[in-house]
């Protein structure tokens, strides 16, 4: 395998997206996910990424508790792979906040 099947997995599941297709789009994702921890390593900026979309599209969905505990498996990656002073740490740590908002939850955001 190679990781650009992982970024095949991924285009497919941003066209489910468009289409409303969600529960297909995180399959999809979840495959990409596979294919990187297997490619280019379980703690990888790839899989961080995918990690990011899941929990985005489980918002969509209205699945909070589901999307963030995705977004804390990616903040890990993201704080493994860049630090703490990076975009994608802080990118992911407002995403957090926003979907705590959503699920009612103001006061952990």
């Amino acid at each position: 395998r190679h990781s650009r099947e992982g970024r095949f997995f991924e285009v497919i599941g941003s066209v489910y997206r468009k289409q409303g297709k969600l529960d297909e789009s995180i399959e999809m994702d979840k495959k990409a996910v596979r294919i990187y921890r297997k490619t280019v390593g379980p703690e990888s900026e790839e899989v961080g990424n995918a990690l990011v979309t899941i929990s985005q599209v489980l918002e969509l969905q209205g699945k909070y508790e589901k999307a963030l505990k995705k977004y804390e498996e990616s903040l890990a990656i993201f704080r493994g792979v860049f630090g703490n002073d990076h975009d994608q740490v802080a990118d992911t740590l407002y995403n957090m906040a926003l979907c705590k908002e959503k699920a009612g939850d103001g006061g952990g955001a």
